[in-house]
């Protein structure tokens, strides 16, 4: 890796101690990666699901798609918003350290994923919060051209679904999982259960589509896509707890299969891919009482189906978000205490 500042907290493959002064068996190799903290967020915000994008829409003559060089957020629960919930967008520029405001959502939301799918930036799912219900679950599929572009409404999904896997695979959007509402309550948290179901959007016609059902119903997991197929890490059950469970989904055959476990149980955590590994940060817990967040980082290796641990996070945190951008990840938002205690607008890079 290149140019290590002192600002980095380097965990790489480095020994502890007095180097050949010390017997070998003292010597200790740390996880490898290097943290970078970086230009925090405009506000604190958390349960967020961050997206790429890049600056300009146009494609030019060329049909080969220009890279991401954006990082975008949109809504999340932030303190310093009306009922706790913004629609604020907010993206990234890695070139200048720098953060900026582009349209807003077309209503506040929490919890709502962004993904890039065909070169759109699109907000689906997430939570409305009044007075009246604070997890008012909602079903819109939101799409956006240009950051400084207006949010048009497309097609909803068949049904609320909110924290659940939401990824571009193949040209569509797919949402596997979440919560949706247990019956016709739809206010608050505990109105809400966990689903198995598995939908994609196809653009070009504007339409929901059914797929195979993902095997274990969770919430608060991670999607992330490599090797052409998704991959649906950890999270929990409303009524279980944590889990480790690893899924994977391929599109060609229409099935799902189990991977490897993580080495931990975290939900409410956040992965993105980074040459071809999967790269999975934080989370939350809450049993035994009173719970906890954690720092742990993990790298899997879809060839050989191995988690290892890698360079814990410098700031704790869950509800957070994960983007990868060139030749790095983009760890952002999240909180440092369970259940939303001490939102962060923290920003930091990681790098192997």
């Amino acid at each position: 890796m290149k140019n290590i500042d002192r600002r980095k907290v380097l965990a790489g493959a480095a020994a502890i101690g007095a180097g050949a002064a010390l017997p070998a068996r003292a010597l200790t190799l740390l996880p490898t990666g290097a943290w970078t903290p970086l230009a925090p967020m405009p506000f604190p915000v958390q349960e967020i699901y961050p997206a790429p994008f890049r600056k300009s829409f146009d494609p030019g003559p060329s049909m080969k798609p220009k890279p991401f060089d954006l990082l975008v957020n949109a809504g999340g629960l932030t303190p310093d918003a009306p009922n706790n919930v913004t629609d604020q967008v907010t993206f990234y520029d890695p070139a200048y350290d720098a953060w900026g405001f582009a349209q807003p959502l077309p209503e506040p939301r929490h919890h709502i994923a962004l993904v890039n799918n065909n070169g759109f930036l699109y907000g689906v799912g997430g939570f409305a919060r009044d007075a009246i219900g604070g997890w008012q679950m909602r079903a819109n599929c939101w799409r956006l051209t240009e950051l400084e572009g207006q949010w048009e409404r497309m097609t909803p999904m068949p049904g609320p679904q909110a924290e659940s896997a939401c990824v571009s695979l193949n040209g569509f959007i797919h949402v596997a999982g979440g919560r949706s509402p247990a019956g016709s309550a739809n206010l608050e948290w505990r109105d809400h259960i966990d689903t198995d179901q598995h939908w994609y959007f196809d653009a070009g016609d504007n339409r929901w589509r059914a797929l195979a059902p993902m095997p274990t119903a969770r919430n608060s997991t991670a999607g992330v896509v490599t090797n052409g197929v998704l991959y649906v890490i950890g999270g929990r059950t409303v009524n279980g707890g944590n889990t480790n469970v690893v899924e994977v989904y391929d599109p060609l055959s229409d099935r799902w299969e189990r991977a490897r476990p993580m080495p931990k149980a975290q939900g409410g955590l956040a992965a993105a891919v980074l040459n071809g590994k999967i790269y999975a940060f934080g989370g939350e817990y809450f049993t035994p009482q009173p719970g906890g967040v954690f720092a742990e980082s993990w790298e899997y290796d879809p060839d050989t189906d191995h988690w290892r641990a890698v360079a814990a996070m410098p700031r704790r945190r869950h509800g957070l978000g994960a983007v990868s951008l060139g030749e790095a990840i983009y760890v952002l938002g999240g909180a440092a205490q369970p259940s939303g205690d001490e939102t962060s607008a923290a920003l930091d890079r990681f790098e192997i």
